[in-house]
C-alpha cells in the first residue's frame, strides 16, 4: 500500500513539474531582438534591451499607428484603426501584436542580427 501511494505522489510530482515547465517555456519572451514588419517588409530591427524609451510612428495609407518602447517593452499606444486590436493586446510576449488594418506585425525574432538600433 506504501509503494503504490509513492509512486502516485511520484507521478503527481512529475506531472507538476512538466506542466510548471512547460508553461514557463510557452509564457517568457523568446528575446530582446524585436522586428516591425509592415505589408511584408521589415521597418525595424530592435534590441529592446538597448533601447532608450521613444515613440515610433507607422503610417500605412494613410492611417498611423503609435508604437511605445518604454522600459525594454514595446506595445501599440495608438492606432488610427476601426477596431483597435492591436491596441488591446498590450505588451508584446510570446504571440506577435498584429493590426490587421495596417498590415502590421510586431514580433520577437530569434537572431541577434540587428540591421539598425532605434533610439
Amino acid at each position: 500500500m506504501k509503494s503504490k501511494k509513492l509512486w502516485i505522489a511520484v507521478c503527481i510530482a512529475i506531472l507538476i513539474l512538466g506542466i510548471i515547465g512547460s508553461l514557463w517555456q510557452i509564457l517568457k519572451p523568446h528575446g530582446h531582438t524585436v522586428r516591425i514588419i509592415q505589408d511584408g517588409t521589415i521597418l525595424y530591427t530592435i534590441d529592446l534591451e538597448n533601447a532608450d524609451n521613444q515613440i515610433i510612428e507607422v503610417e500605412y495609407q494613410g492611417q498611423k499607428n503609435r508604437i511605445q518602447i518604454e522600459n525594454h517593452d514595446i506595445f501599440v499606444l495608438e492606432a488610427e484603426c476601426p477596431d483597435h486590436t492591436c491596441i488591446k493586446m498590450g505588451k508584446l510576449t510570446n504571440a506577435p501584436i498584429v493590426c490587421l488594418p495596417n498590415k502590421l506585425i510586431i514580433e520577437f525574432t530569434e537572431t541577434n542580427n540587428i540591421d539598425a538600433e532605434v533610439k
